[in-house]
């Protein structure tokens, strides 16, 4: 069975030309040549030019990110080749897919692409920033850490608020639109002391009807219902000092998406989830994750595919209303402070996530719901990142040191329900807790006026803990919140440790060929901390599954050559950028459906009875470009283009009895065949089925 989600027929319009005004470049003394705006970017935490950055990268200003009408970030898979923002789990979940890497959907392991506002790095339950009042968003490519934040094995995303002026002013724009869609957005700069001290206030707020109907209780999924606020102080005492902080707060109470059932696969195979045509409860299937008791088998699930085809697209049945709450704050300080031919910075955050789903992410209503997931997230980060770095040598030799720390906690009561064709689960509770250290370094020298060297190191150590446990059968309708506390966890619960640390490094040339053309080719590793996979797994069933407690990490080391030009075309202005790269990537971790082994209300039972796997190695390879044309002066036509190709070199399957892993036989209709081991884990070569 496969569930959709469909978008609302009724919406803007994007196309990849944009209106701007023309920036103008002086040759000479008597002639203008219109040439394409330069995006400063802080890819290597120094301001600096787009098309002199070492690395592929995709920046927006807050003029080019009105002109595509970028309202969140799902936006950017139109404007930014390679890619792609999806939801997971509900719409608070964004998970950002790059160069074929994502988030691992089980365990603890962080994001692949790290999502940052205000220099922060944001939690994956709290990712989806909107985006208002905005200087920029820049989008990395490839390994991420020897310069700022935490490590990022795919990328990075940098989102940057508008920062206060001195100057008095502001804006206001709204829109309306179908179902009652109404936005309205503003923000005004108030210089509170000229040259010392000013402020911004910025909010937002949303608001629009569903468009799909929940033909079981009548309400309307696919709704809006925002609120942000945002203020940003600035402070410069001293000629040599800066200070700015942000603080901002974000409220979205809402239906959530409306699932939508498309397919029906009737091929049998064990798969998360799986159905055959029809339920059947009199033959024993060793293989059905699916418990016939609670079944009624006169009710088929193909009776719900002919119900939502006669209903069509924007219809949709739950026997519960579901909902998607998301609590956002967050606190940034950043402080520069230039100390001769040095500067210090420090970047202190704070969030706060608080994100509650109760989703139907099938669309069926059969009594009991064939699959439901609810959840509540609420988890707590404090960081701090330092920098010191400058120029010697007559500015040949550039470096920059910095140290990062980052906790994770628990917010409050944490826990998920998955109940898999039954209206009743137990909730389980998991609570972590996470503190990432890292030290690095980034050098770079001139071994010629036009050709620089780079360097780069970075040390990085994960502590973990995770306590779960699973308590009573209930259902989500009469106990809607989490039973278990963290503290009582701690004592009832079971508890796993994790601890771990690596290293990453990067070097590469810069060749600056002349004033227009610039090309780079960098060699990195990278690396994604392992996770734990909970609870304790030492019931009498479960324990077969100890081996798995804990995966370890991920590493990635590519070779990425890219070249950025600007050139003209008689008078009209082109820019043309390339990347490719090459990598590869081991110790790749896939999830693994437990459902047919380990029952659901086993207290060693996997969350989501879903487990994370090392599983073999991959190489990834592909490339990105981008032209820009000025065809008039304020006319500008944009055109992106990525290919991303990934080859499974090496697939080892676990030695547990009965554990489903995704098939490398394109030949199976729905891309999943039984690779069930029966005994040990056996190394596959690419190739094999």
């Amino acid at each position: 069975m496969k569930n959709k989600t469909y978008k609302s027929p009724f919406g803007l319009l994007a196309f990849g030309i944009a209106a701007t005004m023309p920036s103008w470049a002086q040759e000479g003394s008597s002639q203008n040549i219109r040439t394409i705006e330069e995006i400063v970017v802080t890819a290597t935490r120094r301001e600096e030019s787009a098309q002199t950055v070492p690395v592929s990268v995709n920046a927006f200003s807050n003029e080019m990110l009105a002109d595509r009408s970028v309202r969140d970030l799902g936006d950017l898979t139109r404007i930014a080749p390679g890619i792609r923002f999806v939801h997971q789990g509900g719409g608070g979940n964004m998970n950002v897919v790059l160069r074929g890497l994502s988030r691992i959907p089980i365990g603890t392991a962080p994001n692949a692409v790290i999502n940052y506002f205000a220099d922060i790095p944001l939690d994956f339950a709290g990712s989806n920033i909107t985006t208002y009042d905005l200087a920029s968003i820049q989008v990395l490519k490839g390994p991420q850490g020897t310069l700022f934040g935490r490590n990022a094995m795919g990328g990075a995303v940098v989102i940057t608020p508008q920062a206060p002026t001195y100057d008095f002013g502001g804006y206001i724009k709204g829109g309306v639109g179908n179902y009652d869609h109404n936005d309205v957005e503003g923000a005004i700069n108030i210089p509170l002391v000229d040259n010392i001290a000013a402020l911004r206030l910025a909010g937002k707020v949303s608001r629009r009807d569903g468009y799909t109907r929940n033909m079981g209780t009548g309400s309307d999924q696919d709704d809006v219902h925002k609120d942000m606020l945002r203020a940003s102080l600035l402070l410069e005492p001293t000629e040599n000092l800066r200070n700015t902080t942000v603080v901002d707060y974000s409220d979205s109470d809402e239906a959530g998406s409306g699932g939508i059932l498309s397919t029906v696969l009737s091929t049998g195979l064990v798969r998360f989830p799986v159905f055959s045509a029809a339920w059947d409860c009199s033959a024993a299937n060793p293989f059905n994750p699916i418990p016939c008791s609670g079944f009624n088998p006169d009710r088929d699930i193909d009776d719900a595919l002919i119900q939502q085809d006669a209903w069509g697209p924007y219809r949709t049945s739950s026997e519960f209303d579901q909902k998607l709450n998301i609590e956002l704050r967050g606190v940034s300080n950043r402080t520069e402070w230039d100390i001769g031919p040095m500067t210090l910075r420090n970047i202190f955050g704070y969030r706060s996530t608080s994100v509650s789903t109760d989703l139907n992410t099938d669309g069926v209503s059969f009594n009991p719901n064939i699959i439901t997931a609810s959840s509540r997230v609420r988890t707590d980060q404090i960081s701090d990142e330092l920098h010191l770095f400058g120029k010697a040598l007559d500015d040949r030799f550039d470096y920059l040191i910095g140290a990062f720390w980052i906790q994770e906690e628990p917010g409050g009561r944490n826990g998920s329900i998955f109940p898999i064709a039954s209206p009743v689960a137990p909730w389980v509770h998991a609570y972590t807790e996470k503190t990432n250290k890292a030290l690095f370094a980034q050098l770079g020298y001139n071994l010629l006026e036009n050709l620089k060297i780079n360097a780069g190191y970075r040390y990085n150590k994960t502590d973990q803990e995770v306590c779960a446990i699973a308590v009573g059968a209930t259902n989500i309708q009469e106990t809607p919140e989490p039973t278990v506390s963290e503290s009582d966890c701690s004592v009832i619960g079971s508890v796993v440790k994790s601890d771990e640390s690596a290293n990453t490094w990067n070097i590469g040339l810069d060749w600056q060929v002349n004033d227009n053309i610039f090309a780079y080719i960098t060699h990195r590793k990278g690396y994604r901390e392992g996770g734990v996979n909970s609870p304790l797994f030492n019931t009498p069933v479960s324990s077969i599954l100890a081996p798995y407690q804990t995966y370890e990490p991920e590493t990635l080391k590519d070779i990425e050559i890219g070249l950025k030009t600007d050139f003209n075309i008689a008078d009209i202005p082109v820019r043309f950028n390339i990347a490719a790269y090459r990598g590869r990537y081991d110790g790749v971790v896939t999830s693994f459906n437990t459902s047919a082994i380990i029952p659901a209300d086993d207290p060693g039972a996997p969350l989501s009875s879903s487990l994370g796997i090392n599983t073999g190695k991959r190489t990834l390879s592909g490339f990105e470009s981008e032209l820009v044309v000025e065809l008039l002066e304020g006319l500008t036509l944009t055109n992106t283009a990525a290919y991303t190709h990934q080859k499974i070199n090496e697939v080892t399957l676990p030695a547990v009895p009965g554990l489903q892993a995704p098939s490398l036989d394109p030949a199976s209709p729905d891309g999943v065949v039984d690779l069930s081991c029966n005994a040990l884990g056996a190394a596959i070569p690419a190739g094999a089925g």
